[in-house]
């Protein structure tokens, strides 16, 4: 028995260790597994958020704020990558639902942007904000890519997309598209770990409500932000301009720059021009959290952080008082001029009998008289070229984008508003700037030595130099001439004396009058901050027609009126004589025709040159042509194209092609007050970073100094202190009669034709002050304001502001030193 018991011992251990064994190598096993399960969770319900600071403020020169950050809330969705099956997207579609209808119902709205609308037929098609081929085509196939569906047809994604995120049947298609729009939102968000903005800066209400329906709005959370703010609404829109959320316009160049998918970017203004310094998006001011969350999305604790930087703020030279003061007076007498210009188109005045051919012309072609709506102005520092006040009218509110969008009732007002409110013509606007060119003519004729400062020229009426079938004459009725005789260049300034300036321009020619506008600054852009800034021109032959360049290319509409009407002539020629000619072909003997106008010599040159073409590049017989008399029509359509001396003269004064920006006036007018200086003009004054330490501070900038007779300045600027002078009788005397300032304003009126109606003509009136020492130059500019002396109200309220707030800060400054010195 002892031997069998043994043996039973052996293999009841043996037993007990394989059972041990196999326990151990089970208790292995499951820890293993567990560890990588947690490992596996971990990193599933871990992940990275990027934060950013608050955008840069944007403050006036005395740091008034104009726009800044404030905090606020978003609502954002978090789609769980695991929860892929079509139950989970119908539950996520359900929530969708239900968020979209909360935040409407507190008068919010949530993204909509969807690339598919219908066309004029009502058919489906890709609408990824574009107009290039090769990039539409991209954005249609990540669309499709992100959406899983490559293969269907365009027609049938709207419906198979509702289909397969189960958006509810009996919904209006409004509706379906915002859920898609969502859907869309995160699909393209789709390895990006981060949730997406569905609204932005919601109330207090929604924020609640949110919270208290968590547990059923599976992966929506609500997120701190920030929104834009705009506490000026009106003040200084065009110079701030606004936000506006990422779009299909610009999405990828900013993606690209390291931007978030939802960020709000800087669309006009200096929000736009001063993006790189006031956006906390910048790589390097970015920060980060590492969050534990659920499968739900919701935050469980934090991990670990990594502060943000907010963006720098911006500085600008304008002051808010003054600002305000330029824009209620811009208002104001745009709304008095357009009065009186009413009044003066009643059927009573003789006015109406005066320009009774030209009113039935307008009645007969259904075309509306224009009056005074819009207008600009700009007060700039003639010593640094700093801007001090810049207005453009109309305006509009600012606070309507708060948030980085608007809603569309707003929009529609805007985009349907004829003036154009959002168009900064203070920058972007260019015109005939009438007499007040004239003193660009006057430094140009004294220091080219086509007058002296003591010759005098009387006006002889009609001058007929330049075209004696068609003499020009000035403004002045020809019966009291004798009130501009002997005039010296301070006396024809002072009465803006056509003839005078007639006989300078033609004297100095085209080239001489160019090179003066260049250099004071008239044929250059100032530099400002500011985005969309157009170039001045002045007429010339380049300006009319420069061969160099391609007929949709050049400064004026002049060329392709004239091309268009070849262009047409050739096409019935070609059908006449039952040719059907090549596009190209009509095309490059269009542009040879056109080149003729800059060839030497004389318009009989020009004729040999034509009939070539037609008979060569054309293939247009010669008893053709001659008994077409085809030369010489094409000869009429060029006419328009030749710069004679007769356009010379008229550029002289302002007119012919010549045309402006106001702020371009502003410069070329400080250039004049301070002496021949001409600066950059300057609305950014320093840049701050987060903390407020000045990191760039911006000094005058010298675009060109002008080394001739400081005394041609001098009298230049005693013409236009005569202007002003009741004494002295000039043009805008009678409108400053009894003014503080007159007797150390310097002023030119300038009244530019824009049709044969007077009460559609341009009103210009530059200004600066005081005369022996000026501390502000003031350009108004009001389209279709009539005559230039109407343009005087906003002078005057400008500068009598700024000079007596200076007056005042001086008898403050001096008070303070006095009694410290006690």
């Amino acid at each position: 028995m002892k031997p069998n018991r043994n043996r039973m011992i052996i293999l009841l251990l043996a037993i007990l260790l394989i059972f041990g064994a196999l326990f151990a190598r089970n208790g292995y096993v499951s820890v293993a597994l567990h560890e990588q399960d947690v490992a596996r969770l971990q990193e599933k319900t871990t992940k990275t958020i990027r934060l950013t600071g608050n955008r840069g403020t944007i403050y006036d020169a005395n740091m008034v704020p104009l726009a800044f950050d404030e905090k606020s809330y978003d609502v954002q969705f978090y789609r769980d990558p695991s929860k892929s099956s079509q139950a989970d997207r119908a539950n996520y579609t359900q929530v969708i639902l239900k968020t979209i209808q909360l935040v409407e119902s507190n008068g919010k709205e949530t993204i909509s942007e969807f690339w598919l609308s219908r066309d004029e037929n009502g058919q489906w098609q890709f609408d990824t904000g574009t107009t290039n081929p090769t990039v539409a085509a991209k954005r249609e196939a990540q669309w499709r890519g992100n959406f899983y569906e490559s293969k269907t047809p365009v027609g049938q994604l709207f419906d198979t997309l509702c289909q397969k995120y189960a958006v509810p049947a009996d919904l209006d298609e409004e509706m379906k598209i915002k859920i898609l729009a969502v859907w869309q939102a995160s699909r393209m968000n789709a390895f990006n770990t981060s949730p997406v903005t569905i609204a932005s800066d919601v109330g207090f209400e929604t924020v609640s409500e949110i919270e208290v329906m968590s547990m059923d709005l599976d992966g929506i959370t609500i997120a701190e932000s920030t929104t834009r703010r705009y506490p000026h609404r009106t003040l200084a829109s065009h110079v701030i301009g606004y936000t506006a959320k990422l779009n299909s316009n610009n999405r990828e160049t900013y993606i690209a720059m390291g931007y978030p998918n939802d960020a709000e970017v800087g669309a006009t203004g200096i929000e736009y021009s001063m993006e790189a310094q006031l956006s906390p998006n910048v790589e390097y001011r970015r920060g980060s959290q590492v969050m534990e969350v659920s499968t739900q999305g919701k935050a469980i604790r934090e991990v670990s952080y990594t502060e943000p930087t907010d963006g720098n703020s911006v500085v600008l030279t304008i002051e808010s008082s003054l600002q305000q003061v330029a824009e209620n007076s811009l208002a104001k007498t745009i709304e008095s001029i357009r009065d009186y210009q009413e009044n003066t188109l009643m059927p009573a005045e003789n006015w109406q009998r005066r320009n009774a051919d030209t009113l039935a012309e307008y009645a007969e072609k259904g075309t509306e008289i224009q009056l005074a709506d819009s207008g600009a102005v700009v007060a700039m520092d003639p010593n640094t070229g700093r801007v001090l006040a810049l207005a453009s009218y109309p305006s509009y509110d600012l606070s309507m984008f708060e948030g980085g969008s608007i809603d569309n009732g707003s929009w529609s007002i805007i985009a349907t508003d004829a003036r154009n409110p959002m168009f900064n013509r203070a920058v972007s606007a260019k015109d005939s700037p009438g007499s007040i060119f004239k003193l660009c003519t006057s430094l140009a004729g004294l220091a080219e030595h086509a007058i002296t400062v003591d010759e005098r020229i009387s006006d002889e009426g009609y001058f007929d130099k330049t075209d004696q079938a068609h003499p020009s004459k000035c403004w002045i009725n020809i019966s009291k001439i004798g009130e501009h005789a002997n005039q010296t260049v301070v006396e024809a300034i002072k009465n803006s004396c056509n003839y005078f300036f007639y006989t300078v321009g033609y004297r100095l020619g085209s080239a001489n009058l160019t090179k003066w506008a260049a250099a004071l600054g008239l044929t250059s852009k100032t530099n400002i901050e500011l985005p969309s800034e157009s170039t001045s021109i002045v007429g010339n032959q380049d300006m009319l027609y420069d061969s160099s360049r391609a007929i949709s290319d050049q400064y004026t509409a002049k060329p392709l009126i004239a091309a268009n009407k070849i262009r047409s002539r050739l096409f019935e020629i070609g059908e006449a004589r039952g040719i059907t000619y090549d596009e190209e072909r009509v095309e490059v003997a269009t542009k040879a025709l056109l080149d003729i106008v800059t060839t030497e010599g004389d318009k009989t040159s020009w004729y040999p040159l034509i009939k070539q073409i037609l008979l060569y590049d054309m293939n247009i017989p010669e008893t053709y042509i001659s008994s077409h008399f085809l030369v010489n029509e094409i000869v009429s359509y060029l006419n328009d194209l030749r710069w004679t001396a007769n356009e010379t003269i008229m550029a002289a004064i302002g007119q012919s092609i010549t045309q402006i920006t106001p702020i371009a006036a502003a410069r070329y007018v400080a250039a004049i007050a301070n002496g021949g200086t001409v600066y950059d003009a300057q609305i950014v004054s320093k840049v701050l970073d987060a903390q407020g330490n000045v990191i760039l501070e911006k000094e005058p900038v010298v675009a060109n100094r002008i080394s001739t007779d400081e005394i041609y300045f001098d009298k230049i600027r005693e013409g236009m202190n005569d202007v002003a002078s009741p004494e002295e009788g000039g043009t805008a005397s009678s409108y400053f009669k009894n003014w503080k300032y007159k007797d150390v304003l310097c002023v030119k009126t300038g009244t530019s034709e824009r049709t044969e109606l007077d009460v559609e003509n341009n009103s210009w009136m530059v200004a600066f002050a005081p005369i022996d020492d000026p501390k502000i130059v003031v350009v108004s500019y009001i389209q279709n304001g009539y005559a230039g002396s109407q343009s005087s109200p906003i002078i005057k309220d400008i500068i009598e502001y700024y000079l007596d707030s200076l007056e005042y800060s001086e008898s403050t400054t001096t008070t303070t030193e006095n009694s410290l010195a006690d």
